[in-house]
């Protein structure tokens, strides 16, 4: 009887994945024709079974889905990367009347956890703030189905090759080469697709392929990647699986069959007869000249009606815009929602500039053409509403060429949109800490005196004095000049002249936070100016106030200061070229600036005239 029953489980067992085998040298091997509750797979988030194969995504918006081999798989020999091979089919079926987004991709990571990483272009691996960063250790191969901006995507519909993050090193629009001649392949068209991924750890060489199920392996790979050394990215165990997003427009992820090989092994062929089909088939009789005639007509008709009636509501209702005689009273313009939605495209993904300060920040375009910047902020609720937007609406009337000037403001149900106007070169965060050098220390410390000139401002020579409450390099916009703008308003607090700053919550990002704000909750001028010494920091370190591995800035500048050895925390980047001079003034100013005690820092008009070279540095205040 025990016999029998242990038969009976191995049969089971034999099911649901044909082999899996380690050998003696740690080289992994499995096979997976299709997949079951039995199958020795890990599913994250909204990833599970269905119909014998792994659906990734759950025809929901903004969803993650992730699945794993259950074990964590041995990738090194030696300190170095060996070679392996993966196979798998995919189907990327779009929801009825969408678009389809945002794609699939083959993962290799150390953990299974999610670790702040978010949906739409960033595949589920990844956040805004994470990506590409070197302690991610992510490699991956994208099948997008999506042209996003901010990652640099080829187009929506190609494969790419990903390094920690989701801005590929190389792309190529999906297809078969033909001689020269690439025959596309529909990735969303919710057919079968097999692909094929081989690395070859002694020659460094990554080669992909993708087919029809049912076709033969390419002769020449779709992409072909030399030289390519995974060494840093590689852990000595990665999981090895697949992760899936969806934005506001909707596809269905999903994996029907998989193989897996390392150590010089291809991976083992796939049995592609028994395979389900998620393709939604349209009957024949819908292709009908017939049928195609009365859907045009009827479809006209319909617009036409819908067009009328569209026209007589908005006359009537404005577009379900609604006032309440408070908002009268605030800024002169107050923009229509429905220009908004329209300018942003729906606030889609497409457009989605970044986050700032309690909300994300969206480009427009109008139908004239002028660009601005949209920051959405959603509210619990309608409860200080009416201050907030009577302190915005003050904001509104700051005009200074070293601000990013506020355009106007709308207000929808719970949500706030705040709009500024839209800065070409994007913010300081992105061109300093970028993949490549992109700012001199010229213009780095031009940008550094247009800031302290723009805080100049807000502090001492407008009618109220404002405290910022969030200076950093993110809220930096830079112009079309290169010129430098403090922006992102939307903590910013105002105060008569000689006023004493209320207690409010605390608020700000880690790094530019004074000490004694955290205590007190009582934003003043003096604590934007230890914001502004975190960023004369930055900005001459090239390193973050806090870095990911917990090293404070700060800290760090004086230990090197203390020893004698101040330049030594230059940017290695700028190889040298630099004002020494300039450099030294900068690191003080910054250490000055930073001191804990609120006493020993400078004003900001005191710290803009040791800038511009109309006042010594404050050695006695270190």
């Amino acid at each position: 009887m025990a016999t029998c029953l242990i038969l009976c489980l191995c049969l089971l067992a034999a099911s649901s994945s044909s082999t899996i085998a380690q050998d003696a040298h740690h080289n992994t091997t499995f096979l997976f024709n299709h997949f079951n509750a039995m199958s020795k797979i890990q599913y994250v988030a909204a990833a599970s079974i269905q119909s014998n194969a792994i659906r990734l995504t759950n025809h929901s918006g903004r969803v993650i889905g992730r699945a794993y081999f259950d074990k964590a798989v041995p990738m090194k020999r030696n300190g170095s990367v060996m070679s392996f091979s993966t196979s798998f089919i995919f189907a990327m079926v779009p929801q009825a009347r969408s678009d389809g987004g945002n794609g699939l991709c083959f993962v290799m990571t150390p953990t299974t956890a999610l670790n702040g990483a978010i949906a739409s272009q960033y595949f589920g691996l990844v956040n805004f703030s994470s990506n590409g960063k070197d302690y991610n250790h992510i490699f991956a191969v994208e099948f997008d189905t999506i042209q996003s901006v901010g990652v640099e995507d080829k187009d929506n519909n190609h494969v790419g090759i990903d390094l920690n993050g989701v801005r590929s090193v190389v792309a190529e629009a999906a297809g078969i080469w033909e001689g020269n001649s690439l025959t596309p392949i529909n990735l969303k068209s919710g057919h079968n697709i097999r692909a094929w991924i081989d690395y070859d750890g002694y020659s460094k060489q990554l080669e992909i392929s993708i087919a029809a199920v049912g076709e033969a392996r390419p002769h020449k790979a779709l992409l072909s990647k030399e030289d390519l050394d995974l060494d840093g990215i590689i852990q000595d165990h990665m999981y090895v699986g697949f992760s899936a997003s969806t934005g506001n427009e909707i596809e269905d992820h999903y994996i029907l069959a998989w193989s897996f090989a390392t150590g010089g092994r291809k991976a083992p062929d796939l049995d592609i007869l028994h395979l389900p089909s998620f393709y939604v088939k349209i009957p024949k009789f819908y292709h009908s000249t017939m049928f195609i005639s009365i859907t045009i007509v009827s479809l006209v008709i319909i617009i036409l009606g819908l067009i009328l009636s569209t026209f007589y509501w908005l006359k009537r209702i404005d577009y379900i815009e609604s006032y309440n005689k408070w908002e009268l009273q605030y800024w002169p313009h107050r923009f229509c929602y429905r220009e908004l939605n329209l300018a942003t495209k729906g606030f889609r993904d497409d457009n989605l500039l970044g986050y700032g300060s309690f909300g994300r920040v969206y480009r427009g375009t109008l139908s004239s053409g002028e660009q601005f910047a949209v920051k959405c902020i959603y509210r619990d609720c309608t409860e200080g509403m009416k201050e907030f937007i009577a302190e915005i609406s003050s904001l509104g009337r700051l005009q200074h060429r070293n601000l990013v000037p506020l355009r106007g403001w709308c207000r929808k149900h719970k949500r706030l949109f705040i709009i500024y106007e839209y800065m070409s070169n994007g913010n300081l965060e992105r061109n300093l800490h970028g993949p490549e050098l992109n700012l001199t220390w010229a213009q780095r410390y031009k940008i550094l005196t247009d800031v302290a000139v723009g805080l100049l401002y807000l502090h001492e020579q407008w009618e109220k004095c404002v405290v910022h409450r969030d200076i950093k390099s993110s809220n930096v916009l830079l112009d079309s000049d290169l010129n430098g703008r403090v922006g992102d308003f939307g903590l910013a607090r105002l105060y008569d002249h000689n006023e004493k700053p209320q207690t409010t919550h605390v608020v700000g990002t880690l790094g530019y936070i004074a000490p004694e704000l955290i205590h007190s909750g009582k934003a003043s001028p003096s604590t934007d100016v230890f914001s502004f010494g975190a960023l004369l920091l930055e900005i001459a370190c090239g390193r973050k106030p806090v870095d990911a591995q917990g090293v404070i800035l700060v800290e760090w500048v004086w230990d090197l200061y203390a020893n004698q050895r101040l330049l030594d925390v230059v940017d290695q980047r700028l190889g040298g070229d630099y004002d020494k001079g300039e450099a030294e003034i900068v690191l003080v100013l910054g250490l000055v600036c930073s001191n804990p005690n609120p006493q020993e820092r400078l004003s900001i008009r005191q710290v803009l005239q040791v800038l511009c070279g109309e006042a010594t540095l404050p050695g006695d205040r270190l």
